[in-house]
Order: C-alpha cells, then structure tokens, then sequence
C-alpha cells in the first residue's frame, strides 16, 4: 500500500485487498484515531428561521453542471506538483486550529476554484475499468484526491473562518462534501471508505464552522444531508462481484467439472490474486496446499446441498477448492447486501452473526476479503448520520438559547425544534446539564449489542457565550 502522497508506483485494488488490514489502518487510523472524542463547543445563540432558505451543505441540484467531476479532480494532481514537495508541513497545517498564524501563511488558494467547479458538476466517472480487469485497478488518483480534499482544502476552510468569511467557508465545505460523493461514485468499499474520510473531515470543519460569531442556524442544512455519501446497494453488489471479474477465466463462464485444465487456471489466478507478489508461494508448494483443502472443500459443497456426494468425490482437488471458495464469497456477499438493507437495529445484529460466519471459515487457504470486519465497518459509515444528527441537536440547542436569554434547556424534550435520535441506536443523544445555564454536555449513547470497544463516542461539551 502506498501513502497518499509518498510513492507513486503502482497501486491496484488486488493489492489494496492482498495487503487490506494497511490500507484500512491508514482510513481508520486518521479518522477514528481520536474516538471517543470530548469537543468544547463555545456557542452563539442563533434562531431557526422557518421562512429563510437554510445554507445548502451539499450543491442543490438545479445548481450541478454537466461534465465529469473526476476529470477535473485528477487534473488537479498533474497540474499542482509543488504542492507534494511539501506534504507533510501541509498536513500538520490541516490539523491546526483556527487562527493559528501557521495557516494562514500556507498558500493554497490557488488549486481551490478547480475544487469548487468539481464540487459543481453533476457526474463523477473514474473510468476505471473494473469490468476489464476486476481487482488489478489502479487506484492510486483515489487515495490523492483524498489527500487534496481533506488537506488543501481544509486549510482554506479555517483561513476564511479566521477571516470572519463564513460564506466562503460554508462554500469550502459543501465542496468537501460534494467532492466526497464523487468519490463515493467509484463504487468500490475502499473507495466509499475514503469519500466517508473525506466527508468526516468536513464535519469537522462543520464544528469549526456552527462555533463561529454570526454562524447562521444550520438546522434545516443538517437535517437533509444523506446518511451515506455513496450509493450502498451499489458498491455492495460491485464488491460481492469483484472477485469473479479478476480471475480471467470466469469471464467464459463456469467451466464443467471435468475441466481440469479451466480450473487449474482459476486456481492459479486466485493464488496470484490473494498472495503478495513479492513471497508468492512456489507451484508446488500451492498444488500441495490445493491437495490437502480439497477434503474440507468436497464437505462444504455437500454440507450446503450444491452436490452429491458421489460428484463431490470425482471433482479434481482444483475444482473442489474453488467452487467451495466462490460459494463462500458468494454467499457472505450476499448475506452482506441483505443485512445492509435492513433497518439499521437489525442490520447490527445480521452484522454480528455474519462475522462470526467469516470468521469461522477454515479452510486452510485465505478468503478473498468483503470487509474487515462487517459490524465494524457499517458503523463506521454509520459514523457520518450519528454526527450530523448530533450537530443538528447542538443547532436546536442555539435555537432555544436565542429564544431564552442564552439559557440552555433542562432537557432535550424541552426543546421547540426537537432534537433526533441517534440514527443507528434509536435512541435520544444522551444530554446533561452543566453548572450553570448556559453549559451542557450532549453525547452518543451506546448502541445495543454492540461491544465497547466497537463504539464510536463523540460528546460536546457545551458553553453557550451570551449575546
């Protein structure tokens, strides 16, 4: 796996799965790294206007242009080299608060009006040609843009918040947001992985921004942003697919059993596939390891009713190996797709029993990876609607302040505009008041069913500054 800016060689979906625990400790290192989070939020009371157009975080659609969003996010890496030269000084600006004096003499205004006109268009194709050859995608432009959009961007974001121009800054991240859903367009789980970084950082900034003096009511902006920044029916039939279109041989077909030589091939392919291409394991060596699964693999066809016994017993240990391992994949992808679209209370519990269903594949040769772990990754996309849903709380809250003298509720059911639930539990965001009225802390709750050391915990700790 390369980082996102360090080497430029190769990087190719096939790798980014061989090799998939990294990639997803680089995603999850940088956007959960810090859970449970505390943030002090110093808040101005502003009212709820029910006649005023709320400020759009993502492009309304009569304002979306024809084009390809990608083709102008991928330029972007060709036509602003100088800015890799200084990368990592770029991101420990991005991480500043705002205000320091260290942003605002990094100089990034330049690539931002590109940015903005991607943000604007309607489409995103990354023409990557996934259809042609399945997992071997280089994927490399995605981890950059990534890179461009968490980074560059965010530094301008806090420059025009320390400015006092929070309608630029309000436009830099509907742009984070809109440029995430581009990416999100690619279809793929590391992919939606990195538009739901991208768009976590802009929530961050949204932080940033709903604590500024003059910050209009976002309510109504909060509450119509999506739960997801991709389509996840999509990328979960793309991702369940993946592994029939990067073994060559499938695209003619399922070969017959007594094919020895078709599925010789297959087997191979997949050995290619899984191994890392610097230590692959000898021919030899692999036939023996085909050998010995084959046992294991003639169970779980007739364990699962795909064969008889007796045709079981007279396929070759090649095509008893591999029919066991597409059934596999085929079958966890597709439990995966229905478990994802249930309601989410119940889609935690499918998750659960399906990864302790993967978990208990022994085989004795590795599984083409879906996930890193199902439960563990909805709630990480989930991640997105609880925090949306928590800052459109913290909005209702500066309602109520704007409308009583700065004073805070008592309780969340004392609010006019009432608060959410959190999106994935059902249940009400968890909120205290503090020492005196104008302080309070507002937290995720637990989720049923769900480990503590699985949780995502974000809690405001809040302090409403008088008007």
């Amino acid at each position: 796996m390369i980082s996102p800016f360090g080497s430029h060689r190769r990087h190719s979906l096939a790798a980014c799965f061989g090799s998939l625990t990294l990639l997803l400790i680089a995603i999850f290192g940088e956007v959960q790294a810090d859970d449970p989070v505390e943030i002090a939020l110093s808040l101005h009371p502003a009212r709820i206007d029910p006649f005023a157009a709320p400020p759009r975080l993502l492009p309304a659609d009569p304002d979306l242009k024809p084009g390809n969003a990608a083709v102008v996010l991928n330029g972007l890496m060709a036509e602003r080299q100088g800015y890799w030269n200084s990368w990592d000084t770029i991101y420990d600006d991005a991480r500043l608060p705002v205000g320091d004096p260290r942003i605002a003499a990094t100089e990034v205004a330049g690539i931002i009006p590109d940015m903005i006109r991607a943000g604007l268009i309607r489409d995103a194709d990354w023409n990557h040609p996934v259809r042609e050859v399945g997992a071997n995608v280089y994927l490399g432009d995605m981890q950059m843009v990534r890179g461009l959009l968490e980074r560059l961007l965010t530094i301008w974001i806090k420059q025009k918040l320390a400015e006092r121009d929070l309608t630029a800054a309000t436009e830099g991240i509907r742009t984070q947001l809109a440029c995430a859903r581009h990416m999100g367009n690619a279809l793929f789980f590391i992919t939606a992985m990195q538009a739901h970084a991208v768009g976590t950082v802009a929530i961050d900034n949204l932080e940033y921004l709903v604590a500024q003096p003059g910050c209009p009511n976002l309510r109504w902006s909060f509450s119509v942003l999506p739960p997801l920044l991709f389509d996840a029916p999509s990328m979960l039939e793309w991702h369940t697919r993946l592994l029939e279109l990067s073994l060559p041989r499938l695209k003619m077909g399922i070969p017959h059993d007594s094919d020895l030589e078709a599925w010789r091939q297959i087997a191979n392919d997949y050995f290619d596939l899984i191994e890392d291409s610097k230590n692959p394991l000898a021919p030899e060596k692999r036939a023996d390891l085909i050998l010995r699964c084959a046992p294991l693999a003639r169970e779980r066809l007739v364990r699962r009713g795909l064969l008889s016994a007796d045709a079981a017993m007279v396929l070759s240990p090649e095509a008893a190996v591999m029919r066991a391992i597409l059934d596999h994949h085929a079958d966890i992808g597709r439990q995966m797709r229905l478990a994802w679209a249930l309601p989410r209370s119940e889609a935690i519990g499918q998750l659960a029993k399906l990864d302790g269903l993967a978990g208990a594949w022994d085989f004795g040769i590795d599984s083409w990876p879906l996930a890193n772990g199902f439960l563990k990754d909805f709630l990480f996309f989930e991640g997105f609607s609880r925090r949306t849903a928590m800052l459109e709380t913290v909005e209702s809250l500066r309602h109520h302040a704007a409308t009583h003298d700065g004073e805070l509720p008592l309780k969340l059911a004392d609010l006019e505009y009432a608060a959410p639930p959190d999106p994935v539990s059902g249940l009400p965001f968890i909120y205290v008041w503090g020492e005196s009225p104008s302080t309070a802390t507002l937290s995720m709750p637990d989720i049923p069913g769900v480990p503590d050391d699985a949780q995502q915990r974000r809690t405001y700790k809040i302090e409403m500054v008088s008007p």
